[in-house]
């Protein structure tokens, strides 16, 4: 696994798979791989590293512009630790990317400072 970039972005690079950071961008891929709400990547988040998106780089064809959005990925507080949450779109389970995925999300956890280190999250009204 490789890390790089800001501190706030986080660049995950497997054998097979690249995960980055959930942009704007990503709304319409989402919507199109029916990304159910609770693995939405742009809904709000107390994950230090925000939602992600798991792609496939090298796909080619006329939809693949770069890397492909084949799933996403985050993290939820459980406890003193961070526990990484996975979703693949169902074309793309079942071929052992799902393993990697989670491998490259639990180096990434073990990085991240456990949740009741970070300060809190000031709310506005």
């Amino acid at each position: 696994m490789r890390r790089c970039a800001k501190e706030s972005d986080v660049f995950i690079r497997s054998e097979n798979l690249f995960v980055r950071p959930a942009w704007p961008e990503d709304r319409a891929t989402l919507a199109r791989l029916a990304v159910p709400s609770r693995h939405d990547p742009l809904r709000a988040s107390d994950s230090p590293v925000g939602g992600l998106v798991v792609t496939m780089p090298g796909v080619r064809g006329p939809d693949a512009h770069g890397a492909k959005v084949i799933g996403t990925a985050g993290f939820e507080a459980a406890r003193h630790e961070w526990q990484p949450r996975l979703w693949l779109a169902p074309s793309w389970r079942h071929l052992g990317l799902f393993a990697e995925a989670e491998d490259s999300l639990a180096l990434l956890a073990a990085q991240l400072p456990p949740p009741n280190a970070l300060p809190p999250v000031l709310v506005a009204a």
